[in-house]
């Protein structure tokens, strides 16, 4: 029996086991030929189609990798003096620009020997001393701050280089005005850069120099036109930044999409702190590596401490004199440390943080760093957006902070790698100490090479039988409704849990609207998974640390936490959480206005919450999901209440109002009706027994007891009562006032509305 028939079978019975069941399908392997599948019925796939489905295949097929030659990587041919056997100088030669180069070995970099410290001064040895431009494919650099971007914008042809942040992408053009900043407003510096703007600058004469932030590239590249991606060269950098915050800013994939469009050989990816990727097509691209003659281990004082805070603060206060560069990826526990130094000290210190940060890092803000890119205060502390790409000419102390008490906080290896890299003094770093706490448990349930392959393949299988339901609904406009449903049912088997957090997303729509794995989002479940097992145990991270670093010192210090940190905390915890609140007031108040000028639409809310805070990005995209079927003051009420509650809340909420936006003829709504009387007390064991067939036959799910209740409160106003049951009163327990839109009678798909 062929999928399509098993598939159909399953949907044309639609038993409690329908959706399990249509994950487990056995799924046909890549030698499958496409041409031989059927539709269900007797309408068999349209040649045309066929054709269509292998072209598609044709189009993904991994392409063969092609190695760098020294005619990619010098404008002119390199030439050298020949070394006879008996030992004497030779002629000299000339090197075929067409010779393959597979990396670039024993460079001079870093601080030793003396007479390399003579001979290049104050400054480091970097890329452009050895090559004209960059190379193609990956490239691993080894380590920051050897000038891999500055070496493609001073090289000979057309460039766009791909920045993870917008102030990475405006610090490189503030040092290179030849470039044009491509991306967002930037606060005082800098308004959003136009689409006239962009073509004026490229109807100038010379090379083209284009620094874009990653969420800009596709405007970008739908200005330059698919056609002229010959004419650049696209260079990424950071590209481990990409798979790190991939899951918090799922665009970020989209520049792996527009990459993937450019010649083999106008495209490169670029990272200090090489990761592997899951994704088949950059397992093809050219690698390499950039090896440095004397770039010897860094010298860290390595301290584990139940207390992160505490330990900061005396790390801090043994500098009394020299500057103090702090890495720590939280501004709440930032200004806890800032508010336990004395008044003198405090006013030593100064937060550099984004620019959505302002208010919470208060009369502490620094929105850059000084003049020549030096420190802007004695003491600094810098939250993630700081970490990498930035330049800093300045000698003092660092100290890098892992903090697992908040996921956001713990840093990887990689990151701590990166941190130090951004000092560009030579001996600049006058000592290092990371400091960092423990998870005490962990649960690792396979090795990672294995867990990368379950992950792939969980995404592929419930790919294939999205794409099998497609085949078959082919030719049968019947079957639209019923597939949505199936393939909304299909996505939710699709994702994974880390740690008892945020569920991630396995799969993804690139940006031709395909449904394809998320492969930076396995990636970055496959970092956090890894992450968590170095923070296990205390002598974990060392004995993981040991081999990139030399650990010079260990201690492992109990603080236990003081009256006056409790109080400190507490207050901060406070003015944090009012902070929030003003943000979310904040947005309702703009809510308003957008409607009242008739501007409140998907579009503004989007734009909006690209520029929002966390909570204040949560409130928004619930309003966005609801804000069609309620009236505003309701709603923004409603909102506003579960701010600070859990995700259950939301859930809640989320099914009473599309209960309530049901058309009255519904068929999920009339079932519920018949099956419930006003005034009538039921028990737990009632409701599911009434409610489990209606929901499987119309949601196509099975909940757990509880849920059932759960579900029956979020449709009506209930009392409990003594013997604990639950009496019905009426519908619209949360008293909305009127419709704003109704979901149809003939909307089948109600699992993408309901939240079960």
């Amino acid at each position: 029996m062929s999928i399509e028939d098993e598939l159909a079978k399953e949907i044309a019975g639609l038993d409690s086991s329908f959706i399990d069941e249509l994950y487990n399908l056995q799924i046909p392997d890549e030698k499958t030929n496409l041409s031989e599948v059927i539709t269900l019925g007797t309408t068999p796939v349209s040649e045309e189609h066929s054709k269509e489905v292998k072209s598609s295949i044709v189009e993904n097929q991994l392409e063969e990798t092609v190695p760098n030659t020294y005619g990619d990587l010098h404008d002119a041919p390199v030439e050298y003096i020949e070394i006879l056997s008996s030992g004497k100088v030779g002629e000299t030669k000339t090197i075929p620009q067409d010779t393959v180069i597979t990396s670039l070995d024993n460079l001079l970099f870093g601080r030793e020997p003396e007479v390399i410290r003579e001979e290049v001064g104050d400054s480091f040895w970097n890329l452009a001393d050895f090559i004209d431009k960059m190379p193609h494919g990956i490239i691993d650099k080894k380590i920051p701050g050897i000038g891999a971007t500055t070496l493609e914008i001073n090289s000979k042809r057309n460039s766009i280089i791909v920045f993870p942040t917008k102030a990475l992408a405006y610090g490189k053009h503030s040092k290179h005005p030849n470039t044009l900043y491509v991306g967002s407003e930037i606060k005082g510096e800098k308004e959003k850069v136009t689409n006239q703007q962009i073509e004026e600058y490229l109807a100038k004469d010379g090379y083209k120099k284009l620094l874009v932030v990653a969420d800009s590239l596709g405007r970008l590249l739908g200005i330059i036109g698919k056609e002229n991606y010959k004419d650049y060269f696209l260079m990424v950098d950071e590209i481990d930044v990409l798979q790190t915050d991939n899951n918090f800013r799922p665009q970020l994939e989209n520049v792996i999409d527009y990459y993937l469009m450019f010649p083999l050989k106008n495209r490169c990816m670029v990272t200090a702190t090489m990761k592997e990727f899951s994704n088949p097509h950059l397992k093809t691209e050219c690698r390499f590596p950039i090896t440095w003659k004397y770039n010897t281990h860094r010298n860290i004082d390595l301290l584990h401490t139940d207390n992160v805070t505490q330990a900061v603060i005396e790390k801090v206060i043994s500098h009394p004199t020299e500057k103090v560069f702090i890495a720590y990826n939280s501004i709440l526990q930032i200004r806890n440390i800032i508010a336990s130094l004395d008044e003198e000290t405090r006013k030593e210190c100064a937060i550099l943080c984004s620019e959505v940060s302002i208010k919470e890092a208060g009369e502490y803000f620094a929105p850059k760093l000084g003049d020549n890119d030096t420190l802007p205060a004695r003491i600094n502390f810098a939250t993630c957006c700081y970490f990498t790409g930035i330049d800093i000419e300045d000698s003092y102390h660092l100290i890098t902070v892992s903090d697992v008490r908040r996921s956001h906080s713990m840093l990887t290896l990689d990151r701590m790698t990166q941190i130090h890299g951004r000092c560009r003094k030579v001996n600049g770093i006058l000592s290092e100490t990371i400091i960092y706490n423990t998870l005490g448990y962990v649960s690792i349930m396979e090795s990672m090479d294995s867990y990368t392959v379950t992950l792939l393949n969980k995404a592929k299988k419930v790919l294939k039988v999205i794409e099998s339901a497609d085949n078959i609904m082919q030719g049968d406009h019947t079957l639209t409704d019923l597939f949505a449903m199936v393939k909304e049912a299909i996505r939710e088997k699709a994702q994974e849990r880390i740690a008892g957090n945020e569920l991630i997303n396995l799969t993804r729509k690139d940006i031709y609207g395909k449904n394809v794995p998320a492969y930076l989002n396995i990636d970055y479940i496959i970092e956090r998974i890894d992450l968590y097992a170095s923070y296990f145990m205390p002598e974990t991270l060392k004995e993981v640390l040991g081999k990139q670093v030399n650990i010079i010192s260990y201690k492992s210090l109990p603080y236990g936490v003081s009256p006056e940190q409790n109080s400190i905390e507490k207050t901060n915890k406070d003015a944090q959480n009012k902070l929030t609140d003003s943000y979310i007031q904040e947005a309702i108040d703009n809510i308003k206005v957008l409607s009242t000028t008739g501007q409140l639409n998907d579009n503004t809310l989007h734009l909006y919450i690209r520029q929002s805070r966390s909570r204040t990005k949560i409130f928004l995209e619930r309003f966005i999901k609801l804000y069609k079927y309620v009236d505003l003051d309701s709603l923004l009420h409603q909102l506003w209440e579960i701010r600070t509650s859990n995700n259950i809340a939301y859930k809640n909420l989320n099914n009473a109002v599309m209960y309530w936006a049901l058309d009255e003829e519904h068929p999920f709504k009339v079932a519920i009706r018949r099956s419930f009387t006003l005034n009538k007390s039921y028990s737990a064991s009632e409701i599911q027994e009434i409610l489990a067939p209606i929901v499987q036959y119309h949601l196509h799910k099975v909940l757990k007891p509880r849920k059932y209740v759960a579900l029956l409160k979020s449709i009506y106003a209930t009392d409990r009562t003594s013997r604990n049951k639950y009496t019905i009163r009426e519908e619209n327990p949360r008293g909305f006032k009127e419709h704003t839109g109704r979901i149809a009678t003939k909307e089948n798909n109600l699992l993408k509305l309901f939240v079960l």
